[in-house]
């Protein structure tokens, strides 16, 4: 899309380790295109399912960037939701990379928070639970690398595109799409997509052949000149992206009947009614003609896109958007209750109205004889299905685990659709659809600490002796019904960790409307892992809840006095503060090293403070705070300088000496393996990679004070940063990928 925005906000998920939803575990749920069609590949000109080698002809929709506005549409319940209401068979995540600039620029730069370069175990992990909603939705998703610059990230792609397609070399419903858009700007003529395409490729290639898209020049407009000059590989499709009120069918649509003529296939992985900006008011004469276009040629599409016209993030408005309003739109009841745009009305009547039975596709030509019957749809809560199967015929499923045959009845074990096939041959199709579960207010799986902090799947709150009794708390809720209304049950499996009651809330901490009321507290007895299970009756639209929560309570994070800190002190110096004999939080006695070391020559700890000698020096003192009975072990290293000037301290050898074998930093140290060649040149930085990742470089000055930080992706090779502009004098630099690090001392002069 031709958009320039800079957007701020938290990736929701982001501190997730990467994969941590697992998609290799799901099934199909629902019957659709993937089942019918398989994993998509060519010939000639056309897309095909290898399962059937029929022609594909898909249509969907895109998400917005994969930022702090499009974010929260990156859900499984919008997947689902999208394809029960507006029947689409792909969806496309818009991965934002690191810049939004259209024209190739780097002046407006993702949130690092949101943005794969920047917190790429975020995306990843967004990625997989994605992949495992489009397996259960058995629809497509198409893996977008969102950006305009993608031949200049060669190095991340090609890293990127070889792990998610060795992790998915099995799913039929991965689509790769290697760059989004292409511009002038960067570069990106067809030169130089097609040198990146024959990197990136290969390592998609060496895991699975499932479909490759290739954005084309100027904002994937030219789809005939990847046709005239094609990419060296099988099961590729050239990408073209239009807006109807910027775009007209007769100016760009022959550049898709060239690339088709051709023999090569195209796929719109992003179209629009409105101006290429993405907002104006929607041209329907000119997307009509578009829709009749692709229909007619079979062109695989998704519209821009699935969310709503002004973002609760930044305000900005898009008029392509599907929904109308600022807010986003997370939960199934608030899909329903959407308004749609005008934009959001044409895509709506576009998809439903192409909308196609993938049950009855799925067992076509099979659906006949006396055991067939028609495809037949059920409630989850439903316990079986009588008067369909036929007299005389005996059946066996597709899958037990979702529906069985037992005498004359289908009995429901699960959500998800079966082929039943007769005694006579035949197969017919029954999907069991999923009914909602129920909830409780704050029940989610929680994590408490002794110092009062909690955290949930979806909010932070605080462990608090509410009711008096001398242990800590954490609110639930005074209702004793689920949000949908049923009356609940909790059950602590663990009552020695956690116990759970309604107990009268007594606390000042307690809300107006909670205090002196009786309230459902989770009760922290001892530290550990319990499971609550929370049970409630089934009610009209809602299935039964049985629901286990997994709550821990552990030790809490110990503190240490703020004058205990970097600084620098004169020689033949006492102070009465500075280095405490014990914790702030836990009382715990505190012991000290100096370079490492039990004791020095040119410091002494005195009572609660220190005294000096006679001396310059430079010492790095490491206080250990060892695990007590309700706090955690903690580390915390300062830098003290005798004499205020660190080029006069006589030990300069011995403390660079522990530095550079020591992390210097406000956490626990940890060695790690010296594994990066690194030195300086002038003001040059040089340091040698043996992989493509993720760099960062700390800067100390001679207090052993964070002076700068640089982080950047970098490939396999030799690499240089220039740190001309830093002041005059002693420096520590550390330089890490991933565990391996490198470290050494530079004078700036």
């Amino acid at each position: 899309m031709k958009l320039t925005k800079l957007l701020t906000g938290v990736l929701a998920g982001a501190a997730i380790s990467a994969f941590a939803a697992d998609a290799s575990t799901a099934i199909p749920r629902k019957a659709g295109p993937v089942s019918y069609y398989g994993a998509l590949h060519t010939s000639g000109s056309k897309i095909i399912g290898a399962k059937n080698n029929q022609q594909a002809m898909l249509r969907g929709v895109s998400l917005f960037w994969s930022d702090a506005t499009g974010a929260s549409y990156y859900n499984p319940t919008v997947i689902s939701w999208a394809v029960d209401n507006l029947k689409i068979d792909v969806f496309r995540y818009a991965m934002a990379i690191q810049y939004y600039d259209s024209n190739g620029g780097t002046k407006n730069e993702v949130d690092k928070g949101n943005s794969y370069a920047g917190a790429p175990e975020g995306q990843l992990s967004m990625i997989d639970k994605m992949v495992k909603a489009a397996i259960e939705n058995d629809v497509y998703i198409i893996i977008d690398w969102h950006s305009h610059r993608a031949h200049l990230e060669t190095s991340i792609a090609k890293t990127f595109f070889e792990t998610v397609s060795k992790k998915y070399k099995d799913v039929p419903n991965v689509i790769y799409e290697i760059y989004n858009e292409p511009v002038s700007g960067s570069g990106g003529d067809w030169g130089a997509i097609k040198n990146y395409a024959n990197q990136v490729v290969p390592a998609i290639r060496n895991n699975t052949q499932n479909l490759v898209i290739v954005g084309t020049p100027n904002w994937s407009q030219h789809p005939e000149q990847g046709a005239r000059d094609p990419i060296a590989s099988t099961n590729i499709a050239y990408v073209l992206h239009f807006y109807a009120s910027t775009h007209s069918k007769g100016s760009f649509g022959g550049n898709v009947s060239s690339a088709l003529s051709a023999g090569y296939p195209v796929f719109i992985s992003e179209w629009g009614t409105t101006n290429a900006d993405g907002d104006g008011e929607p041209n329907a004469s000119a997307t009509s003609e578009w829709t009749s276009f692709m229909d007619q040629n079979m062109i695989p599409n998704c519209n821009w896109s699935l969310r709503q016209q002004t973002s609760d993030v930044d305000q900005k408005s898009e008029k392509s958007a599907i929904f109308a309003g600022d807010k986003s739109l997370i939960t199934a009841a608030a899909l329903d209750a959407a308004t749609y745009t005008s934009s959001g009305n044409i895509i709506k009547s576009y998809l439903t109205k192409n909308a196609r039975s993938w049950a009855d596709s799925l067992v076509k030509g099979k659906n006949t004889g006396s055991c067939a019957f028609k495809a037949t749809t059920a409630k989850q809560t439903d316990g079986k299905i009588s008067g369909v199967l036929k007299s005389g015929c005996t059946y066996t499923s597709s899958n037990d685990k979702i529906a069985s045959v037992s005498g004359s009845d289908i009995v429901i074990n699960d959500y998800g659709f079966v082929t039943l096939k007769g005694n006579d041959g035949s197969e017919s199709v029954v999907t069991i659809t999923q009914v909602a579960g129920q909830t409780i207010a704050n029940l989610e799986d929680i994590t408490c600490n002794y110092t009062n902090t909690c955290k949930s799947t979806s909010k932070t709150g605080r462990a608090i002796d509410f009711d008096g009794d001398g242990s800590l708390d954490y609110l639930l809720t005074m209702d004793d019904k689920t949000n949908e209304g049923s009356k609940f049950t909790l059950t602590s499996l663990d009552p020695s960790i956690v116990t759970v009651s309604k107990t009268t809330c007594t606390n000042n901490s307690c809300a107006n409307s909670q205090k002196n009321k009786q309230v459902w507290m989770l009760h922290f007895k001892s530290y550990g892992t319990a499971k609550v299970v929370a049970s409630a009756a089934a009610i009209t639209g809602f299935r039964a809840m049985q629901d286990t929560f997994e709550i821990k309570f552990t030790k809490g994070n110990d503190r240490i006095t703020e004058k205990y800190k970097d600084q620098k002190v004169a020689v033949n110096f006492e102070s009465a503060t500075g280095l405490p004999s014990a914790s702030l939080s836990g009382k715990t006695p505190i012991t000290y090293t100096f370079n490492g070391k039990e004791s020095s020559a040119y410091m002494v700890k005195l009572g609660e403070g220190f005294a000096t000698s006679s001396y310059p020096a430079i010492i790095a003192v490491t206080a250990n705070i060892p695990e007590s009975d309700n706090y955690l072990a903690m580390t915390k290293t300062v830098t003290f300088i005798i004499g205020g000037d660190s080029t006069l301290a006589m030990n300069k050898d011995e403390y660079y000496s522990y530095i550079n074998g020591t992390t210097i930093a406000m956490k626990p140290i940890r060695n790690v393996q010296n594994s990066l060649k690194a030195s300086m040149n002038g003001s040059m930085l040089q340091f040698t990679t043996k992989n493509t990742g993720l760099v960062k470089v700390d800067i100390y000055d001679a207090l052993g004070a964070s002076v700068k930080q640089m982080s950047d992706i970098y490939g396999k090779g030799s690499h240089a940063i220039d740190l001309k502009g830093l002041p005059n004098g002693s420096y520590t630099l550390v330089i890490r990928q991933g565990s391996h690090k490198a470290s050494l001392r530079w004078t700036n002069k």
